[in-house]
């Protein structure tokens, strides 16, 4: 809390229950404005009682509140979450909306030690690495759903039992939830039957797992700038629904590296998401060779083209990786600079003589053969000339493996109806300018 400043309202997540009740009389204590924010998850017939329960608490104190009421069953079903899943997920952005809503410098939950040693055994059973394992951070800025609403949690270090204690010894009214019970819920589970019976092999293991926690968390710290870093790298695109990754420069990270940047681009769409050990693995495997799209997780895909590898959400309009010639046919004369899409130039400059290209997206033309071009898009039944012959246009994209959605605007210089050059895909037979004979360099490149 020392990071927080003072006087500017903090959001708490309120259900009424003692560990929120222990936070919303320790805040207030300390004159911290707030704001009670309560969930009503639907699932259970009294849950309507308790939101007014609540509200009642929040009133008694003269601090603001409010409530809102989800069908989280339904979100579950909709969403193929578990209903736990589809509950912290409804809770979180129900929460930080409300912190947005009322200008809140955080959101605050009421998590203990106890929870953080049940998040770290959760975590372990489903299987997580260094960054799960360090389970609840107790203030993450910036969180999967805010880069300036921090998230804090005051009563990491306070055992459950402890909270109890504070919730006597002040009176405090409580609303026990029998969910919290009941074990069909993973979390309870890990609660009232795993943990007890690894206390009788191990006394204090919840406290070894707090401390395990702590341990693996100020490692994160250290190593989140080289993710950072990393993520910097090989980020390419990003827009609303997707985020597109440079393959050639992720797949030279280190494997770890590898698996942070994908982890970071999931959480990107998808805040609340768990990506599973798996589901990073066939983000890892669809990395290294095109192909897709193929069904991810939470209506996600993903797609690699050429050298991107995209994350996106199902049926989101992707910006082109590759140069788009305009719509409409542009006439075109030396010298000359066209724009193709957003991060694409063709040039065409005269030149003395030629030279030996230095990649596929350079040429140079016989000057004295091309007279006007013209820049357009395919056309059905477009071929371009060969040694012997010539070659349907439809098989150069298939041989050169040129993504289908990028063929339709796919940049060509042609000669009347006749294509001179596919750009970065073949030059027709006899356009190439010899050596020492007057040319024209044709190029395109990336400007962004």
């Amino acid at each position: 809390m020392n990071q927080l400043k003072p006087g500017k309202i903090l959001v708490l997540g309120f259900s009424g229950g003692p560990d929120s009740a222990a936070a919303l009389h320790a805040l207030h204590a300390a004159g911290w404005p707030l704001l009670a924010a309560h969930l009503d998850h639907g699932l259970r017939p009294e849950s309507a009682q308790d939101a007014e329960a609540a509200a009642g608490v929040a009133a008694g104190y003269g601090v603001g509140f409010e409530s809102q009421r989800v069908d989280v069953a339904a979100l579950a079903i909709a969403n193929g979450q578990t209903v736990e899943e589809a509950a912290r997920a409804a809770r979180y952005s129900f929460l930080f909306e409300m912190a947005h809503t009322h200008g809140a410098q955080a959101m605050v939950t009421a998590h203990t030690a106890d929870d953080q040693a049940e998040t770290i055994m959760m975590h372990l059973l489903r299987g997580a690495g260094p960054q799960g394992l360090h389970g609840m951070p107790e203030l993450w800025l910036p969180n999967p759903w805010s880069d300036n609403v921090a998230l804090v949690r005051p009563l990491l270090k306070a055992s459950r039992q402890q909270v109890l204690a504070y919730c006597e010894a002040h009176g405090l009214a409580v609303v026990h939830d029998p969910s919290n019970e009941d074990p069909a819920y993973f979390r309870n589970k890990v609660r009232h039957e795993l943990l007890p019976l690894m206390e009788q092999y191990a006394a204090g293991v919840k406290g070894r797992l707090v401390q395990t926690g702590e341990l693996l968390a100020a490692e994160e710290a250290v190593l989140q700038g080289v993710v950072e870093a990393a993520w910097r790298r090989s980020l390419a695109a990003a827009g609303a629904g997707y985020v597109g990754l440079q393959r050639s420069v992720l797949l030279v990270e280190p494997l770890a590296l590898q698996r942070r940047v994908l982890q970071r681009a999931a959480r990107t769409l998808r805040p609340g998401g768990e990506l599973s050990f798996a589901l990073v693995e066939q983000a890892r495997v669809a990395l290294q060779s095109e192909g897709g799209p193929y069904d991810w997780f939470e209506e996600l895909v993903l797609l690699v083209e050429g050298e991107r590898l995209w994350l996106a959400e199902r049926g989101t309009q992707l910006p082109a990786a590759w140069p788009q010639a305009p719509e409409s046919a542009l006439p075109i004369e030396t010298p000359v600079v066209v724009q193709l899409g957003p991060e694409w130039q063709l040039s065409l400059r005269p030149a003395q003589a030629a030279a030996t290209p230095t990649d596929v997206y350079e040429a140079w033309l016989d000057a004295e053969r091309i007279g006007e071009m013209t820049l357009r898009r395919p056309r059905p039944g477009d071929r371009i000339a060969l040694a012997q012959g010539t070659q349907k246009l439809s098989d150069v994209f298939i041989n050169a493996k040129v993504p289908q959605r990028a063929r339709a605007a796919w940049p060509l210089l042609c000669k009347g109806d006749e294509v001179v050059w596919a750009a970065g895909l073949r030059l027709a037979h006899g356009y190439a300018a010899q050596a020492r004979q007057p040319a024209v360099h044709v190029q395109v490149v990336r400007t962004a």
